[in-house]
């Protein structure tokens, strides 16, 4: 199992930030790729001439623990492109950022390329381009769309952190999107809760009650004959690597106690609303996992930091404001304020995460947690979510 995380290990090596972002299909939002994006401990492009890092080299076998992608978006210095030539073989197909500078003669073979719209000229047709929403309104969007449309075969908006800048990106058909917008709630708050998601409130009603039974958590779990198969279904997964095999819910709560249970429910519960991106499951998985790892800085209750990450994502998964759903769920003060005012420890850790997770890196550097602790806890959490949505998925 040491030589299976080796290549992984080395990558958490890395002095700098790492940085991942899903590029989504837009027409219908599933997840195309990810950006990968290498940066020093202040959150700055690395030079150009930086040296070449340890890891460089088994980056094709270091993806796939942080992706399932056989692709992906690379934002890193002409330095290590180079060295990336000299690896022949690769199931990877690489996109790298030019950033603005003109395209390499070299390894046309072996990458495609993108360029940025503030730096497109006729002799730059790199194959995607990648247009930062920050830097045009929708009128100037729109009046370059056609000579977009003219020199490159792939168009990706970045930083659409918002729903008008989504809809934008769709209502003129965008190949790729890359942003925070599939994290917010619709702005449709009137809206009738659906049922579904009101027996989901339900449930989650009474798993987080803190005065429920140990025996009153298995028999809510296993009211939702679907939610108890997935349950002991992940719990019984190489995921878990439990010593043998658990036939009931009983007998995991025995196992792994209630309250760990209770968050495993709660997180497949979730994770099971269908109408929503694969991905905002993933980021939900993400939160609470970096939350949890966090909880030993500052000295919290695991369950709670992890609970906290998680329920994070209420706002987005039921397009509500969070405020209104946290009135509804018995959680505790502690996590009640978290979630609410981003306050108290639990708070603290939700506020490193969120800062990471968008890369608001003066924010990041201003945290009473080393920045090389959070870099290396953002990886160890995507990495565990990749591999949790694997299980789900099977």
């Amino acid at each position: 199992m040491a030589e299976e995380h080796a290549p992984f290990e080395l990558l958490k090596s890395f002095s700098g930030l790492i940085h991942r972002q899903p590029l989504f299909i837009t027409d219908r939002l599933d997840v195309d790729s990810y950006h990968l994006t290498f940066l020093n401990k202040q959150g700055e492009k690395l030079d150009d001439d930086s040296e070449i890092p340890a890891f460089l080299e088994q980056l094709p076998d270091i993806l796939p623990s942080i992706s399932d992608r056989q692709k992906a978006l690379l934002s890193i210095p002409e330095s290590w492109r180079d060295a990336l030539l000299n690896i022949h073989t690769t199931t990877i197909n690489f996109t790298i950022d030019i950033d603005g500078k003109n395209t390499p003669d070299s390894g046309k073979n072996l990458f495609s390329y993108a360029s940025h719209a503030d730096a497109v000229s006729d002799d730059n047709n790199t194959d995607t381009l990648l247009i930062d929403l920050n830097r045009f309104n929708s009128q100037s969007f729109t009046e370059h769309l056609p000579f977009w449309r003219n020199h490159h075969k792939i168009l990706c908006a970045t930083n659409v952190n918002n729903l008008d800048n989504y809809q934008l990106c769709k209502s003129n058909a965008l190949d790729l999107l890359q942003g925070q917008f599939y994290t917010l709630p619709s702005a449709k708050e009137q809206q009738k809760i659906s049922p579904s998601i009101q027996i989901l409130m339900e449930l989650l009603v009474k798993l987080q009650d803190p005065d429920i039974s140990p025996d009153d958590v298995a028999h809510t779990i296993n009211q939702d004959i679907s939610l108890s198969y997935k349950l002991l279904r992940l719990i019984n997964s190489a995921f878990f690597g439990l010593p043998r095999e658990v036939s009931s819910t009983q007998e995991a709560i025995i196992m792994l106690g209630h309250n760990k249970i209770k968050t495993w429910a709660s997180l497949l519960s979730l994770s099971g609303i269908d109408d929503k991106p694969v991905e905002l499951r993933i980021v939900a998985m993400t939160r609470a996992r970096m939350c949890e790892l966090l909880a030993k800085y500052y000295k919290g209750s695991p369950e709670t930091f992890f609970a906290v990450g998680l329920f994070s994502t209420l706002d987005a998964l039921m397009d509500k404001p969070l405020g209104s759903l946290i009135e509804k769920l018995p959680l505790s003060p502690e996590l009640k304020e978290a979630l609410l005012h981003k306050s108290g420890a639990a708070g603290n850790a939700l506020r490193d995460v969120l800062n990471y997770e968008i890369g608001d890196w003066l924010a990041i550097n201003t945290s009473s947690i080393p920045v090389e602790v959070l870099a290396k806890l953002y990886l160890d959490a995507i990495h565990w979510a990749k591999e949790l949505n694997t299980q789900l998925q099977d």
